[in-house]
């Protein structure tokens, strides 16, 4: 009572909730060894894993960050308009393309920031 979590007691704890969840599921479905033996088998998907667990954790420390110093609302905000910028890096970069139902979402999306953003600065 009366204690501040810090974000990363946050992120730990709800990676350990997370490890112990997938543990029990992948013993249960009798996964466990299998998946084991394929990366032993197979070093370069270890190492792939190891990397995005390490681009998970550094993605995950500014959400935690967020959530612990400001409050959710920015955290969605900003979780939004991440993912808006990268639809839109993904069609200049990558030559993706939307069909008018995704041009739609977008528009919503961003019409949905622009909104809050127009609140909170008048």
């Amino acid at each position: 009572v009366g204690l501040t979590p810090k974000p990363y007691d946050f992120m730990f704890w709800t990676n350990v909730f997370m490890l112990a969840s997938s543990s029990i599921v992948a013993v249960a479905t009798r996964q466990l060894f299998s998946g084991y033996k394929f990366c032993a088998q197979n070093p370069k998907i270890l190492d792939n894993i190891l990397r995005f667990a390490a681009c998970s954790a550094f993605g995950q420390s500014f959400i935690f960050y967020t959530i612990a110093n400001f409050d959710p609302l920015v955290c969605t905000t900003v979780t939004t308009t991440r993912k808006i910028f990268s639809v839109l890096l993904s069609i200049v970069l990558k030559g993706h393309s939307l069909n008018s139902q995704g041009w739609t979402g977008v528009a919503i999306a961003s019409s949905g920031i622009l909104g809050e953003l127009e609140d909170k600065y008048t």
